[in-house]
């Protein structure tokens, strides 16, 4: 069907290798449930400054693209919302996404 070469596999095979190996990891690590307060709170801090690097310099750059400026704010109120809410992360940002998406579609 599509002739891929054999070398792009290989870029692709060692790219999923890459992003497996570091979740695997804390399966096979002992120790990791008595880490120090500090940095339990660190990782459970994690998702939302995850979620704020992936979120946030987009709704900054939105002003400059679009007419409906606002649209990005909201979209960053509502998963700044569902966060602080302790909500999943997939939460937060379905919920960051549909309020742009409907700002975007009403506007």
């Amino acid at each position: 069907m599509f002739a891929v070469k054999q070398p792009i596999i290989v870029v692709i095979f060692v790219v999923s290798l890459a992003t497996l190996i570091p979740r695997f990891i804390p399966y096979y690590i002992k120790g990791l449930d008595k880490l120090p307060y500090f940095a339990q709170k660190c990782m459970k801090l994690l998702p939302i400054a995850a979620l704020g690097a992936l979120i946030f310099p987009y709704a900054l750059t939105d002003f400059l693209t679009t007419d409906v400026w606002f649209a990005g704010l909201l979209g960053t109120a509502a998963a700044f919302f569902f966060g602080y809410r302790h909500s999943n992360m997939i939460v937060s940002i379905l919920a960051s996404v549909l309020v742009t998406y409907i700002t975007l579609g009403v506007c």
